[in-house]
């Protein structure tokens, strides 16, 4: 009988000494899942200021092929042979930073299906204390990239896509506010074009189109595209000379 009791004794005293087991009451709500914390998008410079240009309704070529990246020279000469090249600038981008691999270029070029990007860098002989901080900023974004220098540059990139075989072929710039004699003067040529073969050049000055007053850029696509695929006259001025010539405008793309 003793040895019952005892052994009674000694499990409830091992009972009392495990650690119990404790359940969890039931919520009143479903439990809500966490959104998963979202990675912080790598801080792309050339993305970030880019600035599109309005094209006006102008018609551009798509292409899947991978963009390609020039290295800048000269803004305006660069800016000329792009416009003659059949090229269209989608918009630009502008900032001051640190060493900015080219791959991002290459990547907003893509983002935005541009064809090519023409990127210019200078050396900032003094960085102004804001550019400093803006390095610092950028450093702390991505800590695993150390910069090795203190340098600081200017970025300036273009965006260009390939327009369609044109109408006409020029780019022109409207009137100035106040200019006293009516017109679009030719900004450029594109190679081959239909203004090309007809002797247009940059400098001149379309004043009509198969005697319709030409006024604006708008104005020009329209009257183009109603004319398309037939022999146009166009009246010009060039320098102080007064002419007119002959084109035979391409069809509609």
């Amino acid at each position: 009988m003793m040895r019952i009791f005892l052994m009674l004794l000694l499990v409830a005293l091992a009972a009392a000494c495990s650690k119990p087991v404790v359940k969890e009451p039931l919520p009143d709500k479903p439990v809500q899942a966490k959104p998963a914390v979202e990675q912080p998008k790598d801080d792309n410079p050339y993305s970030r200021t880019y600035s599109a240009r309005n094209l006006h309704g102008v018609k551009l070529n798509t292409s899947d092929a991978a963009p390609k990246i020039f290295k800048g020279v000269a803004e305006n000469e660069d800016y000329q042979r792009m416009l003659r090249d059949g090229y269209e600038m989608l918009g630009y981008s502008r900032f001051e930073a640190g060493d900015v691999p080219p791959s991002q270029a290459l990547a907003q070029a893509s983002s935005i299906h541009a064809e090519a990007v023409v990127v210019y860098t200078k050396l900032l002989a003094s960085p102004t204390a804001a550019m400093k901080m803006q390095q610092i900023r950028d450093q702390a974004k991505h800590s695993d990239r150390a910069s090795d220098s203190s340098e600081i540059y200017s970025y300036f990139a273009t965006y260009w896509a390939k327009l369609l075989p044109p109408v006409l072929g020029v780019h022109v710039m409207k009137p100035r506010d106040g200019d006293p004699e009516p017109g679009l003067t030719v900004l450029a040529v594109i190679a081959d074009s239909p203004a090309e073969k007809a002797g247009v050049v940059v400098g001149d000055v379309l004043v009509a189109l198969d005697k319709a007053q030409l006024k604006s850029p708008q104005q020009l696509q329209e009257v183009t595209q109603q004319y398309a695929g037939q022999d146009v006259e166009i009246s010009l001025r060039r320098v102080n000379l007064e002419k007119t010539v002959s084109v035979h405008l391409n069809p509609v793309p």
